[in-house]
């Protein structure tokens, strides 16, 4: 990977590094086994995500967890922006949204197998990558509540607030001093008997 790449990578946001680093997880965790055992025939098998009767959502899930992964990485390298920014936060909250719930109907379906043919067991990749999935939905969230609060903040900013400066109203002349206080007047004479 280019330096420059790494360095703006580690430059984020930390919540923004963990989404990605969730993002990594579950791409990772497509590779693993998904699924292994002994099939009818005796034959010792191992499928990965992109294997068995969830290959379909195997793919779609790695395909799914690559858009949010370039969705940062492209306009680190250089490229364009894939997302407009004020759009970023709720499409990566949908689309890991829609990683979590397919990489559960895939765990569903491997459970279903397993229940069926008691020699297959559910392996660690599925959980590898629902971890993953699920790190990535978790911090998708956090960044899409914290864009809706600063645009909120922003709709109810007010320039003429105390304590801050508008630089439209600053020159280049310092303003003249303050008047001097009035003199002090004079004591009053108060008897104490009369």
């Amino acid at each position: 990977m280019n330096a420059r790449i790494v360095r703006n990578l580690l430059k984020l946001e930390l919540e923004e590094q963990i989404l990605n680093a969730g993002v990594l997880v579950g791409l990772v965790g497509v590779f693993f086994p998904w699924l292994s055992g002994e099939w009818l025939g005796g034959d010792s098998i191992t499928y990965s995500g992109f294997g068995f009767y969830t290959s379909f959502l195997g793919i779609a899930i790695f395909l799914i967890l690559l858009f949010i992964l370039l969705i940062t990485v492209v306009p680190l390298a250089g490229g364009p922006v894939i997302i407009k920014k004020r759009y970023r936060e709720f499409v990566r909250f949908a689309a890991a949204l829609q990683a979590t719930i397919l990489i559960l109907a895939a765990l569903s379906v491997l459970t279903k197998v397993t229940f069926e043919f008691s020699r297959m067991e559910v392996r660690f990749g599925i959980y590898v990558c629902l971890i993953g999935n699920l790190v990535t939905l978790l911090y998708a969230s956090l960044r899409l509540q914290e864009q809706r609060r600063s645009q909120v903040q922003e709709l109810f900013h007010h320039p003429e607030a105390p304590g801050q400066v508008t630089t439209a109203k600053e020159s280049s002349v310092p303003p003249p001093p303050p008047p001097p206080p009035p003199p002090a007047p004079e004591p009053e004479e108060h008897r104490l008997y009369p």
